[in-house]
């Protein structure tokens, strides 16, 4: 939205064209390229495998958690930002153009209140609402970003059910997979009202 409001700033341009050349990556490409960068090239992360140790609170086992997690969790996200924010500009873009952000700019209100109070409001909503709808791809970019990474996780545990034939457990976390994307629809849905008061459940 930012970006729409203020397009020729040098920042703007280039994270516009930056997250342009990111969005049509595929997840698993994204993840080849962190495992090179930074388990090989820069051995920052490991290279494969979960947390080590016992689960627990204890400081060891969170940085052990979160320095496995890092790379398969920016893997995924870095598509879905690039997505998002091409639409949120389009969307700003679209608003921008609209009578009423005008009649703002001609009543002379402040810039920081046109974008945070008509702007950033008016393009949440439909953004809310791809989130709700995106949720199965974001499963399914898991599922191979833990095969790369050898992450133990869902996707992973899956995919291990698959090659071994393991119907049981292929329907179980089918199900799981399906009540959660589900119940995560369902919050975004209740979100509506708090997003436009003009929305309504009866």
């Amino acid at each position: 939205s930012l970006s729409a409001y203020a397009p020729d700033r040098w920042s703007s341009r280039i994270t516009e064209n930056l997250l342009i050349i990111v969005y049509p990556i595929p997840y698993y490409i994204v993840a080849f390229v962190l495992l090179m960068l930074f388990t090989y090239y820069m051995p920052i992360f490991p290279l494969v495998g979960g947390a080590k140790g016992t689960p627990s609170f204890s400081v060891a086992y969170i940085g052990s958690l979160f320095r496995h997690s890092f790379l398969p969790a920016l893997s995924i996200i870095i598509g879905g930002t690039a997505f998002r924010f091409i639409m949120a500009k389009a969307l700003a873009s679209t608003e921008m153009s609209s009578d009423y952000m005008q009649y703002a700019e001609l009543a002379a209100l402040p810039k920081r209140r046109i974008v945070t109070s008509y702007l950033i409001r008016n393009t949440m909503l439909p953004q809310v609402t791809d989130l709700g709808l995106s949720l199965g791809l974001v499963f399914s970019g898991a599922l191979i970003t833990e095969v790369v990474f050898g992450y133990p996780g869902l996707g992973n545990t899956l995919y291990s059910a698959i090659i071994s034939a393991d119907y049981n457990l292929i329907m179980g976390i089918t199900l799981l997979s399906i009540i959660g994307i589900a119940t995560a629809s369902l919050i975004v849905d209740l979100t509506y009202p708090f997003l436009d008061p003009r929305i309504r459940y009866k």
